[in-house]
């Protein structure tokens, strides 16, 4: 599945279907993407392939490295790093081509989502 940021200047593709499916309500979420939360495809290590472009990254906390356009600022990926092994990139659906085929598996840390976001769906729901 192919995706890209808004201007275009990034292109990327994912191999198989992602291993996670989820909506995060946390407050970072909230602040990079400018909305109530985020939905998010999960994908393993090797399974994102740049096709164009070079996102700019920054380390947003311990184990997360955020990254965006340069140029147009679209959000790209949540990239948690344990080791090299177990490194986990995070996509928001919405920078897919086609994200229609999504379906939201789990909401996370709702213990932060704003009081008139509600959850009309009856995945499971996590406080973290």
């Amino acid at each position: 599945m192919e995706g890209g940021c808004h201007c275009g200047a990034i292109r990327f593709k994912t191999a198989g279907r992602p291993f996670w499916i989820g909506a995060c309500y946390c407050v970072d979420c909230r602040k990079i993407s400018g909305s109530p939360y985020t939905v998010f495809a999960g994908y393993k290590k090797g399974a994102v392939e740049m096709l164009q472009g070079n996102p700019k990254e920054y380390k947003s906390s311990e184990n997360v490295c955020r990254s965006f356009c340069p140029i147009c600022s679209s959000p790209f990926a949540y990239v948690y790093v344990g080791t090299d092994e177990d490194s986990l990139t995070f996509i928001p659906v919405s920078v897919f081509d086609d994200p229609s085929g999504f379906k939201i598996e789990q909401h996370i840390w709702v213990s932060q989502k704003l009081p008139w976001a509600h959850i009309a769906d009856d995945a499971s729901q996590r406080d973290k």
